[in-house]
């Protein structure tokens, strides 16, 4: 072996021998400050943790979960462990006693297995369990009993079903919430948004599931242009060109939940698979949701309440076809429909 290979083998084992430590040492802290919470309880309360930490849009998934395990738990003191960039999600929910930031999973998985918790429910059963510097795996024993995969997880039902199995809780479909500060109600305040709006967003962090640009521009300028609408974009970074009036361009100036509140006060959401979907099914918006073949996922719902049952939903979808390969005017005329008035639906049934 060379001195250079032989050098950076050995700073890798330094680096990682030196991350363990730290990070044992930072949970031992945490379960030191977690006993000293139990004994104040002088047995009248557990401690209880809910693991998803992950992919915004499977937190808001899971918040029923939230609610259900108060019903089960009504006097513990119930912990959610969560990633900080998605930590506002759960932080001002009533039915929790504590938000605890993920530092890693290592970390986790030291606290998870010193005993401190009550019970741990576990609502994660992919690759985020790996800590990629140390290989630690934090398994989810209970997604191995239930045969829960990343190859086959819809198969069970929507994202709060597979949740509820994960957690050995009685099936039941429900909406979720989102709990929006006035903080977050002023900042949008502040962008003197236009009524009448459809907020769209267009891409997601998998390819797979979007749409083309050139689609999108297309029916934003449809939007605009022929329905009379103000657009207002939503995500992470707009790839869109579009020089119309009525078209705002919002990406990346809001956090999770101003974005949820931008989306309460559209009349529509037109958008793909992915977090901000299931924030406008939270907030109660209707939902143009386009979707297509998914992996080996021919057809899935991710949803549960009035997205999953349709009541505040159109799925937009073609036999077959993944999202990027739905036919721009199959969308259009799908979504022109839902705007016709009463007395045209009965017009155009009668033709």
């Amino acid at each position: 072996m060379s001195w250079k290979a032989t050098t950076l083998l050995w700073r890798h084992r330094w680096q990682k021998s030196t991350y363990i430590l730290k990070q044992s040492l930072a949970a031992l802290g945490t379960i030191a400050r977690f006993w000293g919470l139990k004994m104040s309880f002088l047995g009248k309360k557990k401690l209880i943790l809910v693991v998803r930490t992950e992919h915004f849009g499977d937190i808001v998934a899971a918040e029923p979960l939230a609610r259900q395990l108060r019903q089960k738990h009504p006097n513990d003191y119930l912990v959610w462990l969560v990633k900080p960039v998605f930590k506002e999600l759960v932080t001002t929910h009533p039915d929790l006693n504590e938000v605890w930031p993920q530092q890693s999973v290592l970390h986790r998985l030291l606290v998870c297995q010193s005993g401190v918790f009550s019970e741990v429910y576990n609502l994660e059963f992919w690759q985020s369990n790996l800590d990629v510097v140390s290989g630690c795996v934090h398994k989810n024993e209970a997604a191995k009993r239930q045969d829960i995969t990343i190859f086959n997880y819809f198969e069970k039902g929507s994202l709060l079903t597979t949740f509820q199995l994960l957690a050995n809780l009685p099936l039941h479909d429900d909406a979720p919430r989102v709990y929006i500060s006035n903080t977050d109600r002023a900042r949008v305040d502040a962008l003197q948004l236009p009524t009448k709006t459809i907020v769209v967003h267009c891409s997601s962090n998998y390819v797979v599931k979007d749409w083309s640009v050139a689609k999108w521009e297309a029916l934003i300028a449809w939007l605009i242009i022929e329905k009379g609408y103000s657009v207002v974009e939503i995500g992470l970074k707009s790839q869109n060109k579009i020089d119309l009036a009525g078209y705002y361009n919002c990406c990346g100036q809001l956090s999770i939940l101003q974005t949820a509140e931008v989306i309460r006060r559209a009349d529509y959401f037109v958008g793909i698979d992915s977090g901000p979907a299931h924030l406008a099914n939270a907030v109660g918006t209707f939902g143009f949701l386009l979707f297509g073949k998914l992996n080996n996922f021919e057809n899935y719902m991710p949803y549960s309440g009035a997205y999953q049952d349709g009541s505040n939903a159109l799925l937009i979808c073609q036999p077959t076809k993944t999202c990027a390969d739905l036919d721009y005017d199959f969308v259009k005329n799908k979504m022109a429909r839902k705007f016709l008035t009463a007395s045209q639906l009965a017009s155009v049934s009668q033709e």
